[in-house]
């Protein structure tokens, strides 16, 4: 349905009514919402045509207890929440990120917020349950330009961490118009993602193929907040350190005394296990950068090492830039610090 400006609309998700101020490309409206809250953009689909001379229609009874947060048995998975924030003339300028854990469990998390290829922040640190953690400003202007969020979040128990859990979170225009709604933990109306409806807490310390992988990189974490002193941490010594090579060869032949002993269909499977106990040890030994040589060939292996770095924590940046030694063969990792 076509809108012009004037009309009186009505949200369909939440309820709340306003009027059409002005029509936006791709069949979206600007709505000055009632009661002085602001203009909020929104797609024609998510709205409905009010009657001018009837009241607007109450809202739909809530799905969760008001008290949000403080009813653990209501849990509300773990989300995140873009609050808008709006300039003079009432129109969104930015909009403040928050991460909202609704879960029982205290959680480990880290997330990074991209605009295509570019990675604009990245923050990690503990979050306890039900409470929520104010993040950074988005700008309006990045939902236009491809903006993902990437979550990864590990729920603490005793004895170590639950499951990895990781999404991305792909921003687009129509769907986070069309996401607005009442978050109870903010006690008003923001673009709400519920990323995990539910956390696994089950221990997977004693699993040596990802606990110790897992149980490495919280400690890591850990170490680097500020003012934390885990007691059961060592941190890496020089000699550690001083022996660590930053440099992984992945050729066949830098791995195995007799390449032609591995099959064809076991080498890519070998490699990456290389890779990735050295990237853990990497991170155990909280190394500033690191490279891994990967040659050229037919793209492969590079490609497989890229799309695992994506979802690598505490991850910077990583490039296939020229290396004067390796060439085009090898991408540099860089680590936060």
């Amino acid at each position: 349905m076509n809108f012009k400006v004037g009309d009186r609309v009505s949200l369909l998700r939440t309820g709340k009514a306003g009027t059409i101020s002005s029509v936006l490309p791709n069949d979206s409206y600007q709505v000055r919402l009632d009661g002085g809250l602001g203009h909020l953009p929104a797609p024609g689909h998510a709205l409905a045509l009010l009657d001018p001379e009837s009241p607007p229609p109450a809202p739909p009874a809530p799905d969760r207890p008001a008290s949000g947060l403080q009813d653990d048995r209501h849990d509300t998975g773990v989300q995140l929440a873009f609050d808008p924030i709006f300039n003079e003339e009432g129109e969104p300028a930015n909009y403040q990120l928050y991460l909202i854990n609704g879960t029982r469990s205290k959680i480990l998390f880290e997330i990074k917020v991209k605009t295509g290829d570019r990675q604009r922040s990245s923050k990690f640190g503990p979050l306890p349950p039900y409470e929520k953690k104010r993040l950074d400003l988005i700008p309006y202007a990045w939902l236009n330009e491809k903006l993902t969020v990437d979550l990864d979040v590990r729920a603490a128990v005793e004895g170590g961490t639950g499951p990895r859990h990781f999404h991305q979170v792909k921003v687009r225009p129509k769907q986070f118009f069309g996401s607005f709604r009442d978050v109870p933990e903010l006690s008003h109306g923001a673009h709400l993602f519920v990323v995990f409806p539910h956390l696994k807490a089950t221990s997977v310390a004693e699993n040596e193929s990802s606990g110790s992988t897992l149980r490495e990189i919280t400690r890591a974490q850990l170490k680097k907040q500020p003012g934390s002193k885990p007691e059961t941490m060592r941190p890496p010594s020089l000699q550690e350190r001083g022996d660590f090579n930053p440099v992984l060869d992945l050729h066949l032949s830098a791995l195995v005394d007799d390449p032609s002993t591995v099959s064809k269909d076991k080498v890519l499977s070998l490699q990456m296990e290389h890779f990735d106990r050295f990237v853990d040890q990497a991170l155990r030994l909280d190394v500033e950068r690191i490279y891994i040589v990967h040659g050229l060939g037919n793209g492969i292996l590079k490609t497989e090492i890229h799309q695992k770095l994506e979802h690598v924590p505490f991850v910077r940046k990583f490039s296939n830039d020229y290396h004067p030694k390796y060439g085009y063969g090898a991408t540099e990792v860089v680590f936060d610090s």
